[in-house]
């Protein structure tokens, strides 16, 4: 099992890391891994995340990123308080499998489209935080039109922002 520190370990050998600390807090009756990390460059927690699954393997454990400006610190570790706090009002997404052949199919695209592994989208993951853009934004909603036979606009596309939504325009 990979332990908080060596996640940390991982996050500081990033480029664009500055600080990082990692803890595993209680959330929906499980233990979940999160770091919170300062930056030097501008980085969504799933890159982060994915990068740590791409150095540490699959079953990393780390369940999410939180990107702050000073990491919470209490007692001289990480205030974990702080980080359920994040969790629970939606600054930190985790990591979600798709739940469906839609979902899935989604993540075959987006993975794809954006050159990511498959295995590194997660349900709620924010198509920005990716390292989406306006061209790879456009690949993949043709690539949805193609696969659903459905059309999808810009606009419609943004604003549901992650696979789980689109999934939900596309039900």
């Amino acid at each position: 099992m990979v332990t908080p520190t060596e996640i940390s370990r991982v996050l500081l050998a990033h480029p664009g890391v500055r600080r990082a600390e990692t803890a595993t807090l209680r959330h929906d009756g499980k233990d979940i891994t999160i770091a919170a990390v300062e930056l030097t460059d501008y980085l969504g927690g799933p890159v982060l995340r994915d990068y740590v699954r791409q150095q540490l393997g699959e079953d990393s454990g780390l369940t999410g990123v939180l990107t702050v400006e000073s990491i919470p610190m209490k007692d001289g570790s990480v205030d974990v308080a702080q980080l359920a706090s994040a969790v629970d009002d939606g600054r930190c997404v985790l990591f979600e499998s798709p739940r469906d052949d839609v979902e899935r199919k989604l993540v075959t695209i987006w993975s794809e489209q954006m050159r990511l592994d498959a295995g590194s989208v997660g349900a709620n993951d924010d198509f920005l935080e990716l390292g989406g853009d306006s061209l790879s934004a456009l690949g993949v909603i043709a690539a949805i039109e193609s696969e659903f036979d459905r059309s999808l606009d810009v606009f419609e596309f943004m604003s549901a922002s992650s696979v789980r939504r689109v999934a939900d325009i596309l039900r």
